[in-house]
This record gives structure tokens, C-alpha cells and sequence, in this order.
């Protein structure tokens, strides 16, 4: 059977293979789909500009509806502020509304506002309303206009990418990675751009997810950039995947688009050829009119034709989807800022730890990155040590500054390097040990109380007198910490293991792949994510491979 000359021929075969190429498009609705698909998609000065004017028309129309929905708001509030002119205010009602205010001032505009009527109607109109939605600022066009560059930018790498792997097939627009810390240090002429802090940027982000110009978030770790899509009526993309390796078989016979080849234009009798004869442009609108078979005229292959490819059926409700632990533990990961509000609303009060099991299976054989490995570490110690402060009111802000400290001070060398996954793994599990000797003796010593998180959690207090974690942890049974041999010898064998298993790794995904359950980018990402340079030069030859394995069963 014959093989595949490039990885763009691969593809081709795949999507038929998976039933995700038709026949070309016959109805319009079929043609609606192809035109949302692309080979090279990029962004042009043109598109630049058509975009903006889509944007600009999107948040017209949005802030009207903004402004219509916040009518009564705006009549609720002018009835407050003529009653508060005429009425005389003490000095204890002013203290008591704000800390009404203060106590009030988490929940969601909807909500206040029904606080806000309860109160007016027992103290009379003193308190003015939310507006329902905030409309958008024009400064937020500016930051609009910087993921729209960074997207494009994101697009040339892709185009470069497909290019080097010869893959030049129609798919789905990709979503963008938002890098908000490269937005913030992008400069010009050595002045930075947009002179703002990372939660600026997160902010507007933020409104332009509200108002619908930006959807389809998705949140993949601290470490990891998110995942988020442009609104498909504001954006507007050209098409940069036409192919350039056309032969004199399938020109369209325009005088436009005809390129200029050498031709032989002399009778056969004679022996020698004219080199220099070019065809003019527009030569062939003088020729003859007769369509002429292309598939009559192409000549046969030679050997065996290949056996005609069936589409597969299509797949329903969840056989199709099958998670891999390192997705799982990925996907349970939470914002530090949610995460404080959880533990400090008593959430995790009877949370318990995650399996040693999977933990090691992770730390030895998984695909989660180390960093992502580090915080599902700290988030999971943390969750479990939350029933310990159930007695004290802690604010979120406490559980934040306290991951903070761990982030930057946990699960790193000597040196100030974060530790491999088997070393995090272990510590990992002594700390939970810890926790777990820390409330037994709670439980059996009623008047000790712990500090709050961020200061019993501080890596700094390491003395007895502290009263901290980190004392317990580095006095923590010393003498059950010594390892055999045998077992050390052990640990070594499984982490040298981890770099032999990149190659199946990369197997496993390029099979996904070729089965329709991963698109072609995903197994980049993953493979430049999670394998070594060596796989990652070699991934082109990697999926030939499989493929040839699959042709051959």
C-alpha cells in the first residue's frame, strides 16, 4: 500500500477516516460551514479595521440595553437623593449605613437591591440602588485592539507550525491564549504600551466577556494561559491557506490567474525545441471551447488503488469522551481568589485528601506539568486543613496571602527551583500526615487554637514557639523518615522512567488523534508541553508512523 507523501495527505485521510470530511458542499447550509473554516486564518490591516467597527457597533447596541435595563435603577436612586437633600442626617445613621454597606457589599446587584428596598421600607429612602449591568468604557477598546494583536500573533505560529508539518487542511478558528502579563510589558520605541497591571488587564477582559464580545472562557492553571474565543460576528479573518503547489492540471482557466510556463509550440517532426516560448498573459481565452474529462484523461495510478475509505459513525453521549487523570486533576483547579472564598465559607469543612494512589500515579507516570503539579498540591493540603480553622472567621484574604507564601516558598531546592514531581509527591504526602496529627490533637485538646492561615502557614515561623505548620512538619517523626536502600534505589528507577515514557506519551495522543478525538493542535500543545525536544523534532515522522500502523491493519 502506498504511503502518504505528506502529513497534509495524512489529515485528509484521517477526517474521511472519522467521517469529518463530506463531499463537497451542495446546499447552503453546508457551504455556511466550510466559510467558517480556515487553512491559514490571519488577521489583516483590513480585518483590523472591519473588526473595530463591529466591535464599536456591538457596544453601541449593548450599552443601550445597559442603559434601558437601568431605568428604574436610575428613578429608584433620584427619589434616595431628593429625599436625603430635605431630610436631616445624624452622625449614627451615617455610621449604621455603611456598616450595612460594608456587611452587604459581596452580594450580586440583584440581591443588594432587594436588601436595599428591605431596608428603605423600614428606615425610609436612604440607600440608593446597583445598576444591574455596568456598561463599556471606550478605554476598553484599547485592550480589545491588544488581544486582537496578540491573537494574530498567536496565528503567524500556528501558520508556521502547520507549514513545517506540511498540513494544509480546512479547521475550526483556534481559541486565543490570553498572556495578560505579556500584554503589560509589550513596548514600542521603549515605552510600554498599555502601562496597566495584570488586573487591569483581567478586568476588561472581564467586561468584554459580559458584554459578549469575548466567550467560551477557560481556565487551565495559574501557570497556563487561558483559553477564551472572539465573538464570531465582530471578528473578521482572512483565509492566507492557498496552495501554492499548483500544476498545469488544475489552474482555473481564467487570463488572471494563469501562471506563465514554458510550452512546446513546435511540430513533433522536428528535433529540437524553442526554451524561450512563454504563453502570454490571456492566451487561453483563444481556446477552444470544448470541456474536456479530467478524470477520462489522468492516467491510472500504478500498483494496487487504495481500498475506499468508509465514514465511521458518528459517536453519542459520553463513550466518546474519555478523560485522562492528568485532564481531571487540571480541570479541579481553582483561582486562588475563589479558593479563598470556598475555605473561608467552611466548604472544605469535611473534605478529604486525594488518594496516595493517584497522586503517585500523577507524579511518576502522568502528564501534568510540575507547576500545575505543585498547585493541586497546595490547593489539596489546603482543602484538607480547612476543618482545622472551622472554629476561627477567617477572611478570604487570609487563605490568599497564605497561598501566596506557599506558591513562592513551598516545594523548591536550596537553590530557589521548584522540585521534580516524585519529590513534590513525597513531601506532599508528609504534609498530610502532619495535618492529620494536627487534628487529633485538636480533637483531644479542645483549648488549643491555631493563628490564621497566612501566619500559621508561614513558612518563616519554623520555631516552637510560632505555633505553626512549618515547626511541625520539620520535627514530624525524624526517625521514620529513613529510607532503605532498596526503596531509594527504587524512587530513582521510577523518576529515570518518566523520560523514557515521553515517546508513548506522544504515541497515545497522536492515536487520539487519529481516531478523531483530538484535533491536530492539541497534540502540539501537548507534545511541547509535556515531551522532550527530541520527540518534539521527531513528531512529523511519529504520526507518519501510527499512521502507517493503522493502514495496515
Amino acid at each position: 500500500m502506498s504511503t502518504p507523501r505528506s502529513l497534509g495527505s495524512i489529515t485528509n485521510s484521517i477526517l474521511q477516516l472519522n467521517g469529518l470530511q463530506n463531499q463537497p458542499a451542495t446546499t447552503s447550509e453546508e457551504k455556511q460551514s466550510e466559510s467558517q473554516q480556515f487553512i491559514f486564518p490571519i488577521l489583516t490591516n483590513q480585518d483590523f479595521k472591519e473588526t473595530l467597527a463591529n466591535y464599536n457597533q456591538h457596544i453601541k447596541k449593548y450599552n443601550m440595553q445597559v442603559w434601558i435595563e437601568n431605568a428604574e435603577v436610575r428613578k429608584f436612586n433620584k427619589e434616595v437623593i431628593r429625599n436625603r437633600r430635605n431630610a436631616t442626617i445624624t452622625a449614627e445613621q451615617k455610621v449604621q449605613e455603611l456598616l450595612w454597606k460594608e456587611q452587604h457589599k459581596h452580594l450580586a446587584p440583584e440581591a443588594f437591591n432587594e436588601a436595599v428596598e428591605k431596608y428603605n421600607h423600614k428606615h425610609g429612602p436612604q440607600l440608593r440602588k446597583r445598576n444591574l449591568r455596568q456598561e463599556v468604557k471606550p478605554d476598553t477598546e484599547k485592550y480589545f485592539l491588544a488581544f486582537l494583536h496578540q491573537y494574530n500573533m498567536q496565528l503567524f505560529k500556528r501558520k508556521q507550525v502547520r507549514k513545517k508539518l506540511g498540513v494544509e487542511v480546512l479547521g475550526d478558528l483556534p481559541k486565543m491564549d490570553l498572556y495578560p502579563n505579556k500584554i503589560v510589558e509589550a513596548e514600542r520605541n521603549g515605552c510600554r504600551n498599555l502601562p496597566v497591571t495584570v488586573e487591569t488587564i483581567r478586568h476588561h477582559r472581564e467586561r468584554l466577556e459580559e458584554c459578549g464580545a469575548l466567550g467560551g472562557y477557560q481556565f487551565r492553571g495559574a501557570n497556563r494561559a487561558i483559553k477564551i474565543a472572539f465573538n464570531s460576528d465582530i471578528l473578521v479573518i482572512t483565509d492566507n491557506g492557498s496552495s501554492k503547489n499548483r500544476t498545469t492540471e488544475n489552474q482555473a482557466v481564467t487570463p488572471e490567474r494563469t501562471n506563465k510556463v514554458q510550452h512546446n509550440n513546435v511540430s513533433s517532426r522536428k528535433n529540437s525545441l524553442d526554451k524561450y516560448k512563454i504563453r502570454d498573459k490571456g492566451d487561453v481565452a483563444n481556446a477552444p471551447s470544448n470541456n474536456i474529462d479530467t478524470k477520462e484523461s489522468t492516467k491510472k495510478p500504478i500498483g494496487k488503488e487504495p481500498k475506499k475509505i468508509k465514514t465511521a459513525e458518528k459517536k453519542s453521549g459520553n463513550a466518546s469522551k474519555k478523560y485522562e487523570l492528568s485532564e481531571v486533576l487540571a480541570c479541579n483547579l481553582e483561582e486562588k481568589a475563589t479558593l479563598g472564598r470556598e475555605l473561608s465559607a467552611g466548604k472544605f469543612d469535611n473534605y478529604n485528601s486525594l488518594s496516595e494512589k493517584i497522586a503517585q500515579q500523577e507524579a511518576y507516570y502522568g502528564a501534568l506539568h510540575p507547576d500545575d503539579f505543585k498547585e493541586v498540591a497546595i490547593q489539596d493540603i489546603f482543602k484538607f486543613s480547612a476543618s482545622i480553622f472551622s472554629d476561627l472567621d477567617c477572611h478570604p484574604g487570609t487563605w490568599v496571602n497564605a497561598y501566596k507564601l506557599w506558591m513562592n516558598d513551598k516545594f523548591i531546592n536550596f537553590n530557589g527551583q521548584r522540585l521534580n514531581k516524585p519529590n513534590i509527591y513525597e513531601r506532599w504526602m508528609k504534609c498530610i500526615q502532619v495535618l492529620k496529627e494536627v487534628k487529633i490533637w485538636k480533637k483531644n485538646h479542645p483549648e488549643w487554637q491555631p493563628h490564621y492561615p497566612s501566619i500559621y502557614f508561614d513558612p518563616a515561623r519554623s520555631f516552637k514557639e510560632n505555633n505553626s505548620f512549618e515547626y511541625a512538619y520539620r520535627f514530624f517523626r525524624l526517625d521514620d523518615e529513613k529510607v532503605e536502600k532498596f526503596s531509594r534505589r527504587k524512587i530513582w528507577a521510577e523518576k529515570s522512567l518518566r523520560a523514557k515514557t515521553d515517546v508513548k506519551k506522544a504515541q497515545d495522543k497522536i492515536k487520539d488523534y487519529l481516531i478523531g478525538r483530538i484535533s491536530l493542535d492539541q497534540v502540539y500543545e501537548y507534545v511541547n508541553f509535556n515531551c522532550n525536544k527530541q520527540v518534539q523534532d521527531n513528531l512529523n515522522e511519529l504520526i507518519k508512523k501510527e499512521f502507517e500502523k493503522i493502514q495496515n491493519v
